[in-house]
């Protein structure tokens, strides 16, 4: 039935429940999987509170700013590559093929879709919290975007974890 399964992942807390799901469900299907980990680009604005907030008015502002976007995208990058090892590690665990693809720079959103029409996916595996909060309430989470924009099934998962 499913082949190829887009598994998102942020190898965050009670979502790797979520991960650990969808490979079991591509191991009992006979599926890959493709694990993608999807990062936003920051502003310049952004990074400079995060990583340099008293060089908001110095006057060697450009140079800090770039310096500390690097930092941010290796940071990105670092905690991606943290969230994909996690997805591969439990695809070996139980003998699944596992394709790891880092997307920077994108919403999470457009990146997953645009992962699972690149890789050609046949289902999106999506694990989620149920508590939008009242951004997810107002402007709609990331799971009820892509179930709202995907051309392909999706499948959502609740990850509450171990009780």
């Amino acid at each position: 039935m499913y082949t190829n399964i887009l598994l998102p992942t942020d190898g965050l807390g009670k979502c790797q429940y979520g991960t650990c799901h969808g490979v079991l469900l591509a191991k009992d299907l006979g599926a890959k999987v493709t694990a993608v980990c999807v990062t936003e680009k920051l502003s310049s604005q952004e990074i400079l509170k995060i990583y340099n907030p008293e060089m908001l008015f110095g006057t060697s502002a450009g140079k800090t700013a770039q310096e500390s976007m690097k930092r941010a995208e290796d940071l990105h990058k670092e905690l991606a590559g943290k969230a994909l090892a996690v997805a591969e590690k439990m695809c070996v665990d139980n003998g699944v093929k596992c394709d790891k693809v880092y997307l920077a720079g994108e919403s999470p959103t457009d990146g997953i879709l645009k992962v699972a029409k690149e890789k050609n996916c046949d289902l999106i595996f999506i694990s989620t919290h149920g508590n939008p909060g009242l951004m997810g309430t107002l402007f709609g989470t990331m799971a009820t975007k892509i179930l709202s924009h995907s051309k392909i099934p999706v499948l959502v998962h609740h990850c509450g974890g171990p009780s």
